[in-house]
């Protein structure tokens, strides 16, 4: 069974317009516990939903992020995606936004693998789906089992939704992104905080390894997977860009945070587009906050060097002529020795 909560959402994005599937791909991609928000209007959310998230009783809630097409036409396409849990959910206006944590992949191992099989499953989900609810909504709180569970391994289930995707004709020209959990070159994981923010550590560099898949190679489309940060709080210290020559691939950017004095907040977006804007492209856009903190370490370091040098450089004083003269010269060179390495320290954080 998937996970389970108090509440269970099932969120639907759409071919309808090319932003809807690429919502898709992007929750696809992002590591987990990363954050992404799926909206609809008011008329897509079913009422018993809406009232969940006036009264507020949504928040914690999880959620089956999952793609349909073609609902309203006898050879309707839903896939499963991915599972998700809601941080926030609030209505402006008519727009309803849920924002969802990132969660894990979804077990497709029981889900039809062809496309006949797909159709067939989506048509008895999507009439029941309407039968449950009175109509059909993309949004709803109470819909059919689909018989999925949380997956073991990410990465085989990863692929298996991609797969299934690329059946349709909007993911067929389609490359499929997976992010891993950013590492620091020692090799310790890093966590998205509650806010949904990757925290990082100045100086300390970060490799983020990145697969992509693709069911056909098309050279016309000029595919290219690349990076970009701010440029000035977090640099890319490999290179930013890689073009797209294979199905599929794995590779690794490497970012470094820069000297700083002050805690700063920038963001790292990982994407997979068509350089030539090849039609039926679709292209995966993936996002997420780096909070990059001044390093508590470095800055205790920089003030006990400081402090001890300005000691030293006062110490033959404190001495007076009475103490060896070799004594006082060696006092005051370590401490103008210290006191440089300070200032170097300091000046490389400008």
């Amino acid at each position: 069974m998937a996970p389970t909560g108090q509440v269970r959402l099932l969120l639907l994005s759409s071919d309808l317009r090319r932003r809807y599937a690429e919502d898709i791909l992007t929750a696809l991609a992002l590591p987990a516990d990363s954050l992404i928000q799926f909206r609809y209007g008011s008329d897509y959310v079913v009422p018993a939903l809406q009232r969940l998230v006036a009264n507020g009783s949504i928040v914690g809630a999880m959620a089956t992020l999952a793609f349909v097409a073609d609902a309203d036409t006898d050879e309707p396409f839903v896939v499963p995606a991915r599972f998700a849990s809601v941080v926030s959910a609030t209505c402006i206006a008519d727009i309803f936004t849920f924002k969802l944590r990132v969660g894990p992949y979804i077990n497709l191992d029981q889900y039809p693998r062809k496309r006949d099989g797909i159709v067939k499953s989506s048509r008895t989900f999507l009439d029941n789906l309407i039968a449950t609810n009175g109509s059909f909504y993309p949004a709803v709180s109470n819909f059919p089992d689909l018989g999925i569970n949380e997956a073991l391994d990410s990465a085989t289930q990863w692929l298996g939704a991609a797969r299934r995707l690329s059946l349709h004709k909007t993911f067929s020209r389609a490359y499929f992104v997976r992010i891993e959990v950013p590492v620091t070159q020692g090799g310790k994981s890093l966590n998205f905080n509650d806010d949904g923010r990757l925290a990082v550590v100045d100086q300390e560099s970060v490799r983020i390894p990145v697969s992509f898949y693709s069911e056909k190679y098309e050279p016309a489309a000029e595919p290219v997977l690349f990076c970009s940060t701010d440029g000035t709080f977090i640099r890319i210290s490999s290179d930013d860009t890689y073009e797209v020559a294979l199905r599929y691939d794995s590779v690794e950017f490497w970012l470094h945070p820069g000297v700083l004095t002050f805690d700063t907040l920038s963001r790292v977006t990982i994407a997979l587009t068509s350089q030539s804007g090849y039609t039926g492209f679709v292209s995966t856009h993936a996002r997420f906050p780096v909070i990059v903190r001044r390093s508590r370490s470095r800055l205790a370091t920089r003030l006990l060097t400081s402090a001890g040098g300005a000691l030293l450089i006062a110490l033959p004083a404190i001495l007076g002529t009475g103490a060896p003269l070799g004594l006082r010269i060696a006092c005051a060179v370590i401490g103008a020795a210290l006191l440089a390495a300070a200032t170097v320290l300091l000046n490389s954080a400008k």
